[in-house]
């Protein structure tokens, strides 16, 4: 009897060690083939241009878009060679040693469409919620700013998926590639002018669904230790605040109850790239959120 039960007891065991193995060689040859898919996007001719005043308007966007947050000093990383997903740093866009060698329609093409010099997607550069929609003046005024960054020398580590990494993408709970999430046919404002309206905000409030989700609603923590999500429509705590208090919620990181926004909420480089104006222009947008 009992070797009868050892006897099934291997068969199931070996039998769930086969389909664990068939199961992760479909994950496997499917991320490959995502990673490595070849996107035949159609990339705008615009000229960029290089006076100062582009230059100042770069530097601006690059802070309010959140580019100085993973860009800066050559790249941090988001994922360490302890995560368990995979090991990834943001690009060194200099033109330091380990840094980019692009040429206008390079940038357009991964700030537009999320793609790569090798046609392929770029791994977790959240475009879709930061550059890919900005109007040609935006994008032309931070291509600027990015060609005239000072040299950093700083050479990563080759990206990599771990296992737990291609798991995640296999079933898109872990957004690995934004090629796949933006719509490569659309068209483009030529600039958008700022004001305090709830337009201009919707413009600038893209870059907060990279967290908060696409209909700004939150949601419950990404990791352990981290705080949940808030909800950033108006029938949320936010919806009870007025425009001021945004505001100073945002330069100070306080909120009008007194309680410290967490230091997972970037409202320290947030608060001090953006200005009143443009704080008070997502505010309305985000008022109007039911």
């Amino acid at each position: 009897m009992l070797k009868k039960i050892l006897k099934w007891t291997g068969i199931l065991i070996g039998s769930l060690l086969v389909l664990l193995l068939i199961f992760y060689g479909v994950v496997y040859f499917k991320t490959e083939a995502r990673a490595n898919k070849i996107y035949q996007v159609k990339v705008q001719q615009q000229t960029i241009p290089s006076d100062s005043a582009s230059l100042a308007l770069g530097d601006h966007i690059a802070g309010v878009r959140g580019c100085k947050d993973c860009h800066a000093n050559g790249g941090i990383a988001f994922l360490n060679e302890s995560n368990p997903i995979g090991l990834l740093y943001a690009a060194n866009l200099t033109s330091g040693k380990g840094g980019i060698n692009y040429t206008d329609q390079d940038y357009i093409r991964a700030l537009r469409h999320g793609v790569g010099k090798d046609g392929k997607s770029l791994w977790f550069m959240p475009v879709q919620h930061t550059t890919a929609a900005m109007g040609n003046k935006d994008l032309g005024a931070l291509i600027c700013w990015l060609k005239k960054m000072e040299p950093v020398n700083v050479v990563h580590p080759q990206k990599e998926m771990k296992l737990l990494g291609r798991i995640l993408t296999f079933l898109d709970k872990f957004p690995m590639f934004p090629a796949e999430l933006i719509n490569h046919n659309a068209s483009y404002p030529e600039e958008v002018t700022p004001a305090v309206t709830a337009a201009y905000g919707n413009y600038l409030a893209i870059s907060c669904q990279g967290c908060h989700g696409e209909n700004l609603k939150g949601g419950p923590s990404n990791a352990p230790g981290e705080p949940p999500i808030p909800n950033l429509t108006a029938t949320a705590h936010l919806g009870k605040w007025s425009s001021d208090q945004f505001v100073t919620t945002i330069k100070t990181g306080k909120t009008p109850e007194g309680r410290l926004l967490s230091d997972y909420m970037p409202w320290k480089t947030m608060g001090k790239a953006m200005n009143e104006d443009e704080l008070k222009a997502i505010y309305l947008y985000l008022h109007q959120l039911k």
